[in-house]
């Protein structure tokens, strides 16, 4: 967990020299930033790289106090992170993964992104920027409740093989 202002400034402006070298970086690791690459995925045009994990929640036995507080210190280091972006590059637009989801329970084809970052039990809403060439979104994930909690950075074309678009948020 951050313990204070300077710990927290630190960790969102590492968070976002790690980001800003995996928008201009190759999407094969070694990823800068990495804290988990098992928790990190790649593809031919893209990169879900983990920036951040909690400790697991095995052995927690506090009735899911943990993971609550973890979720919070994560998603509060991701607003810091989307404010920090919002800064250097402009509004953000949500990016809702709800469309996709369904779509991949259903056994219907979703972008190879979408795939991964469901693999990894990445689900939820990203936020996401169009910056020279590449789509950069950061979330917040955890596979399930006794895993980690992880913030991680995702970097994939503006044209996904397959898609012909920019990364676009799905039709409700």
């Amino acid at each position: 967990m951050v313990s204070g202002a300077p710990e927290f400034t630190a960790r969102v402006s590492g968070d976002v020299a790690a980001i800003e070298a995996l928008r201009t970086g190759p999407y094969t690791p070694p990823w800068a930033g990495c804290a988990d690459p098992g928790r990190s995925a790649a593809g031919d045009d893209y990169a879900i790289v983990a920036l951040r994990t909690s400790q697991d929640f095995y052995a927690a036995g506090d009735g899911g106090e943990s993971v609550g507080a973890a979720h919070e210190a994560f998603e509060t280091e991701r607003w810091g992170v989307v404010l920090a972006l919002d800064e250097r590059w402009g509004p953000h637009r949500p990016l809702s993964l709800d469309a996709y989801a369904e779509q991949d329970e259903e056994g219907a084809p979703v972008p190879p992104f979408c795939a991964a970052l469901f693999e990894l039990g990445y689900y939820g809403d990203l936020q996401v920027w169009h910056v020279e060439g590449r789509e950069v979104g950061v979330g917040v994930g955890q596979m399930d409740q006794e895993e980690p909690v992880v913030l991680f950075a995702l970097i994939t074309a503006s044209t996904p093989v397959g898609q012909g678009s920019r990364v676009r948020p799905c039709p409700a």
